[in-house]
């Protein structure tokens, strides 16, 4: 598995999006509404990061969360499974292709699996 994003919980995508961009040379790749969640990913070289707004205001505190690519998703999951390590969350079918699985560290730190097909 190799590093596919890190992920950072935003007040307000339009302002963080303009900030990366022209502070960073970010572009933008992508964008997808999840639940309460409004996401725009952007891409610098093989660097991403991954801007998330969450309508429900309990989740929007500042939080971040990293995810790892794999060419396998499912046997990933299958993996985690033997060891004891449950999804939180998914997997997920994303609108351009990419399929996501969400695990908790033991900080609650948010971990992410994603096969967005490249690996």
């Amino acid at each position: 598995m190799k590093l596919h994003h890190i992920g950072i919980n935003v007040s307000s995508l339009e302002r963080s999006k303009q900030f990366y961009q022209t502070h960073f040379g970010f572009k933008e790749e992508f964008t997808a509404v999840i639940g309460s969640e409004e996401i725009v990913l952007l891409k610098r070289d093989e660097e991403r990061l991954e801007l998330i707004q969450d309508g429900d205001s309990a989740l929007s505190q500042s939080m971040v969360h990293f995810a790892w690519e794999t060419a396998d998703l499912e046997a990933e999951i299958e993996r985690l499974s033997r060891l004891g390590l449950e999804p939180v969350e998914g997997p997920v079918q994303l609108d351009n292709g990419w399929r996501a699985v969400f695990y908790k560290g033991p900080d609650g730190e948010l971990i992410e699996l994603i096969n967005a097909g490249s690996s």
